[in-house]
């Protein structure tokens, strides 16, 4: 429970009057958002920050997403010197709720970024809870390479976080469905290098992020 007294404006209510959703499909891919994306740095507020530009659509989705799950309307902003957009979730009772389920507060990588266990025990948790990772710190590429002075066009995946834990998880669970993840040797960084690999991703996976899904579409009419 948060001490009120320690709050920057003890006087104002943080404890708005929300919804604490079940474990399910849709929390558990907002666990893998926040996760990514997400922190939370005092008692009373959670957040996610995107790529104002790139994840605009996106953002937009995780605005629902919240809605769905707390029954509240975060707020946004998109900071002026850089194309970064913040959502703001606030209250007290869901950043009361996130932590119980899990996630850590404050540094994310000290407090140990990890998928929390409640997750692990469903496949439909893992696989959700993976899309929000990759929808976040993920990205689709195509790289051309030539062959006898015939251009190709490959398409990879790559997902990176400083955890080392947290790497190790996804590629477990990329695995889990036949899906070869090469981790590279600063153990930073995991790639899906076959085309094979990337559409079986999206195929089980999917993606909520367009981002995500243009960049496959674009390869596939190439």
């Amino acid at each position: 429970m948060a001490d009120l007294t320690s709050l920057k404006y003890p006087k104002k209510s943080h404890r708005r009057k929300v919804k604490i959703p079940k474990s399910s499909t849709d929390l558990a891919e907002f666990f893998g958002i926040m996760l990514g994306d997400g922190g939370i740095n005092n008692l009373w507020q959670a957040n996610i920050t995107v790529n104002a530009v790139k994840d605009y659509q996106y953002s937009l989705y995780i605005k629902k997403l919240v809605q769905r799950l707390f029954a509240i309307t975060p707020t946004s902003f998109i900071y002026k010197t850089r194309d970064a957009l913040r959502i703001l979730i606030n209250g007290i009772s869901i950043v009361d709720f996130l932590v119980s389920k899990g996630l850590p507060r404050g540094n994310k990588l000290k407090a140990g970024l990890k998928i929390p266990q409640w997750i692990l025990r469903k496949a439909e948790y893992r696989r959700a809870v993976v899309r929000g990772l990759i929808d976040t710190d993920g990205c689709l590429y195509i790289h051309v390479h030539t062959v006898s002075g015939k251009a190709y066009k490959n398409i990879g995946l790559t997902f990176s976080s400083r955890s080392p834990e947290l790497i190790f998880q996804v590629a477990g669970i990329f695995e889990e469905y036949g899906i070869m993840p090469h981790i590279s040797g600063r153990g930073a960084d995991i790639y899906l290098y076959r085309k094979e690999d990337v559409e079986q991703y999206l195929k089980i996976f999917g993606s909520s992020n367009e981002r995500i899904s243009l960049v496959y579409k674009k390869w596939r009419g190439a």
